[in-house]
């Protein structure tokens, strides 16, 4: 509870923070309650990004000095499903929240599955990939550049297209002091 209840303060002090957290399956003495409990609190939150993986010993910890790995490996396994099948939903749901807003991102450059597309990253390291077309040169301007990586670019979401990527249009290049005046003014 303590835990959720400073998810919600985060959420309300920082509306845009996204949150990303580790979740080991099948940890020593893990029961059924605790995989349950694990799976709610992924659906409660609905974490940005999350790294999941099966629990499995390491030499020269605690856990391999003093603990028990008593999980079979199947159970493990069918636990991290469950994990990673709970996180994509809660991520992509949340991505679906983004259609519509705009963010400032940062150009990184061709999308891997299409020359015709740019890829970068919002400041909460959200992949986004937009047309590659000419823009304004700024909110302010008419006159139009093409792009570059390195690139800062005004976008508003189009579509969540998986739990970790976003489509956009872009709507100016854009200094992150002019994203900051663009959203303030509406």
């Amino acid at each position: 509870e303590t835990y959720l209840t400073l998810v919600e303060r985060v959420r309300e002090l920082l509306p845009g923070a996204a949150l990303s957290s580790d979740f080991i399956s099948g940890y020593c003495g893990e029961t059924a309650e605790d995989h349950e409990q694990t799976l709610s609190l992924l659906r409660e939150v609905r974490f940005e990004k999350a790294f999941m993986f099966a629990y499995s010993m390491r030499e020269k910890t605690h856990a391999h000095r003093a603990l028990l790995d008593d999980v079979p490996e199947a159970i493990k396994k069918q636990r991290l499903f469950e994990v990673i099948q709970t996180f994509n939903k809660g991520a992509r749901e949340r991505n679906a929240e983004e259609v519509g807003r705009q963010h400032l991102l940062l150009l990184e450059g061709t999308s891997r599955k299409s020359d015709t597309e740019w890829v970068g990253r919002t400041d909460t390291n959200k992949k986004v990939v937009i047309p590659r077309k000419q823009v304004s040169a700024s909110p302010y301007l008419s006159s139009e550049v093409d792009l570059s990586p390195g690139d800062y670019v005004a976008v508003r979401v189009t579509e969540a297209i998986s739990h970790n990527t976003l489509r956009a249009e872009p709507i100016a290049r854009c200094s992150i002091a002019e994203f900051k005046r663009l959203r303030m003014a509406g």
